[in-house]
């Protein structure tokens, strides 16, 4: 095709740094220009912080859709506004001034869709003609019927959703912090509405390829962090460094971390600190010999600190970007299994199931700094290799020809 315009409709802005979902599509939106795309781009309630940011990062900013203050929600009334943070609880209207909390467990597809912005996607492709359109997360996949068959439909996913509350169910977190979750044939449903499907790590591309029958064309995307190797800082106490958002699922990743890896590393002679940055700072109480930076304006201020970075994350989907942004920085990272679900083993990471484990790797690269610098720029140099991959399945996922089929899916 000739027409390199790509029109990205998406509910994640590239700000703030230190969410994994946002990391990524700054990320995302960079090969996209890269290979010569022109990105018009149209946000789904986005924060004002998303929308300057993302405005940087993309050719034109064509529409806002927003869910109009003020009326009914026929779907979902209150939802968390951070796909990748700690969800401030799911709501939906009854009776008009009521309100009852949703049930723990699955949600309609559609219930962050507001019907409205089916018309004013409408609008949007009898103006601009898209032949390609990009929309993040199933939740929204929706968008899709506002696009004939002649325009490709390209579903960038981040994560799956199928029974996702049942995963935190597990993890013993509270109720308030469960997440969107999808019953399996509501995600299926909503990766139909679609011809091509981006999965994050191979495993769950492989997911999306079997609940679609192997009728959609899917490709994994996931390793497109540039590397970025940085230089380490001499003559200072080596810095253990960690940075997250607060999502419940690295809330309980890091006090297993500070309950059972920490006091061993103290306890067997390791001699740093640990600074911890973003917006689980505020989330969760520290002991007082942690640092803490809060919110970072780039997450190059932790990255220059550190000897090297941990990711102790128990359990989660998706492809771990703490775990691929501390490569890109040039950084070896310390990761329980959770931590490289989806990844091939690569240099610098060390994958630790226990905590003693855990901390008997900590201890290795605190006692040997030079080990660990080597190991970070190893890191560095195999996802270049990764990236370089990754951007050959998305230019061949965007110049895959539409499909003209009836579609089923919307019934």
């Amino acid at each position: 095709m000739t027409d390199r315009r790509l029109l990205v409709i998406s509910r994640i802005g590239v700000g703030p740094p230190y969410a994994g979902n946002r990391s990524r599509l700054a990320a995302l939106l960079d090969d996209l220009r890269a290979l010569g795309f022109e990105l018009h781009f149209a946000g789904v309630d986005l924060s004002e912080e998303e929308k300057r940011e993302t405005r940087k990062a993309v050719d034109h900013w064509i529409h806002d859709f927003v869910w109009p203050e003020g009326g009914r929600r026929p779907l979902a009334d209150r939802i968390g506004r951070r796909l990748g943070g700690a969800w401030q609880g799911v709501r939906r209207r009854g009776r008009p001034g009521r309100e009852r909390s949703l049930p723990i467990g699955n949600h309609p597809l559609d219930d962050w869709f507001h019907p409205s912005w089916l018309a004013e996607a409408r609008r949007l492709q009898r103006a601009g003609h898209y032949r390609r359109v990009l929309v993040s997360y199933v939740i929204h996949s929706a968008f899709f019927e506002a696009f004939d068959d002649r325009c490709l439909k390209i579903l960038d996913c981040h994560d799956v959703f199928t029974d996702r509350n049942a995963l935190l169910h597990e993890a013993q977190l509270d109720p308030e912090d469960f997440w969107i979750s999808l019953n399996q044939a509501d995600e299926r449903r909503g990766l139909r509405r679609s011809d091509v499907i981006l999965g994050i790590q191979e495993r769950e591309s492989s997911y999306f390829q079997r609940l679609t029958h192997g009728r959609r064309v899917v490709r994994t995307v996931g390793h497109i962090l540039p590397s970025d190797p940085l230089p380490f800082v001499a003559d200072q106490a080596p810095v253990v460094g960690y940075l997250a958002s607060a999502n419940p699922l690295n809330r309980v990743g890091l006090r297993w971390f500070l309950e059972e890896v920490w006091p061993q590393v103290k306890a067997r002679g390791g001699a740093g600190r640990l600074v911890v940055a973003g917006g689980i700072c505020g989330a969760m109480p520290f002991p007082e010999e942690v640092q803490r930076l809060g919110i970072v304006p780039s997450p190059r201020e932790i990255y220059q600190q550190a000897l090297f970075m941990i990711n102790p994350m128990r359990s989660g989907t998706g492809l771990k970007i703490k775990t691929i942004e501390a490569m890109a920085h040039g950084r070896a990272i310390v990761t329980t299994p959770a931590g490289v679900e989806g990844m091939a083993v690569a240099p610098g990471v060390s994958v630790a199931g226990t905590a003693d484990d855990f901390a008997a790797a900590v201890l290795a690269y605190l006692h040997d700094p030079g080990a660990a610098r080597n190991a970070g720029a190893a890191a560095a140099g195999h996802l270049a290799g990764l990236r370089r991959q990754a951007q050959g399945a998305l230019l061949e996922a965007l110049d895959t020809a539409p499909v003209q089929r009836f579609r089923p899916a919307w019934r």
